[in-house]
């Protein structure tokens, strides 16, 4: 799929960057309208409001987060005329991390943005657009998007929808059939590039060219969101596949994912530590599904299949004596170590993929990005879910998310 012409128009806002080339292209969306944002570098987040700001009942139910150590403030940005990477992938334009890479950067090179739900109200992403900005190459005018969209709200969270439209808040009018904006129907099939609401492969799904081992939970197939394109300016999920549902129930929050026990392959605490054994609270045990042998590691099962121990003490003694490595607090820089025990953050957050299509908005300046909470169930059984509140002991590790 072809997707981009370059630019001679650059336009952008005061807090953000958006990458243009030398050409020009038909109707192209600018950048990301902060004017009911707030964004504290300090919190390494972009607060968004239900209006502008600053107004003193201005409520947020969502952020951008972002860690200036990978990614700039203030955490999104929009590009136009993407360089091509040579691969059947390549998009001409996207909406991103605001990070070093572009639209065609490899994958796992930060990306995607992270769009963190704390509330149950409408999150609005409002971006501006110029609609005078004349085509004079081969580009579709289709921007793809590039997120993670994570729990933080403290509670589990079911079904969602993303809308487009006009306005934030109360103010907000759904877009209308016709109207020259929507999301782009790939067929009754599309491929996960395309719309797909997928967790992180690492956790569900078979090896591929930047995972070397399988899934921890399941070997085999991904888990993820059913999505469904309603009419033009819909997007609604219908629940969920794959073994997520059956180990966890609906979407936990990062305060309420249970706890991994994590190996640090390469002795580097700013890359993400491997995920050897997790607790079950159903079960009152630690089961532990990879195998860590001399330093490398191997699957043993997936689930609550794995190898179970009473105790986060006896997990450690067997890891210790057979990984052939120490605990991270003692060992030396570089070295691979045990980093013990911490939240598997991945749980509370999955990819979202979708193309939005504005080449036939015409004469508006500035169009928005809304995502709903469909559902808001209460939290069932939060002991069967494994809540991670066992005992710390041992050491831990910060993952990035």
């Amino acid at each position: 799929m072809t997707m981009l012409k370059t630019l001679g128009l650059a336009t952008a806002t005061s807090l953000i960057t958006i990458a243009i080339a030398q050409t020009a292209l038909a109707g192209a969306i600018t950048g990301w309208n902060q004017s009911n944002v707030v964004t504290v570098d300090a919190d390494g987040a972009s607060y968004i409001y239900d209006r502008a700001v600053p107004d003193a009942a201005a409520v947020t139910s969502g952020s951008v987060v972002f860690d200036l150590d990978e990614t700039d403030s203030p955490g999104l940005k929009v590009v136009n005329g993407a360089p091509s990477s040579g691969s059947n992938g390549d998009v001409d334009n996207c909406i991103m991390a605001s990070s070093a890479a572009s639209c065609n950067s490899e994958r796992q090179s930060g990306k995607r943005f992270k769009l963190n739900r704390t509330g149950h109200e409408a999150i609005d992403l409002v971006f501006n657009y110029d609609g005078s900005i004349i085509s004079t190459t081969d580009n579709d005018g289709l921007y793809r998007v590039f997120q993670k969209y994570g729990n933080d709200t403290g509670g589990v969270l079911d079904k969602f929808t993303i809308q487009l439209g006009y306005g934030v808040g109360a103010g907000f009018e759904k877009s209308a059939s016709g109207d020259g904006l929507r999301f782009v129907d790939f067929g009754a099939q599309p491929h996960n590039n395309q719309l797909s609401a997928l967790f992180a492969a690492g956790l569900f799904g078979e090896v591929d060219e930047v995972h070397p081992l399988p899934g921890y939970f399941d070997n085999v197939n991904r888990s993820g969101y059913q999505l469904e394109l309603v009419g033009e300016d819909d997007i609604r999920s219908l629940g969920m596949f794959g073994a997520y549902e059956a180990l966890f129930g609906n979407l936990l929050s990062y305060s309420t994912v249970p706890n991994g026990y994590f190996y640090d392959s390469d002795g580097n605490p700013d890359t993400d530590a491997v995920l050897v054994a997790h607790w079950d609270a159903s079960s009152g045990k630690w089961i532990q599904n990879r195998s860590l042998v001399d330093g490398v590691v191997g699957v043993i099962a997936d689930g609550n299949g794995g190898t179970q121990y009473d105790s986060l003490e006896a997990l450690e003694a067997a890891l210790l004596l057979s990984s052939g490595a120490g605990l991270c607090a003692t060992a030396a820089p570089g070295t691979p170590c045990l980093a013990g025990v911490d939240s598997i953050e991945d749980l509370a957050k999955f990819n979202l993929t979708y193309f939005i299509d504005p080449t036939q908005l015409g004469d508006v300046s500035q169009f928005t990005l809304r995502f709903v909470v469909n559902e808001v169930p209460e939290p069932a059984a939060w002991a069967m879910i494994g809540l991670g509140l066992v005992g710390l002991a041992g050491l831990s590790r910060r993952r990035k998310r």
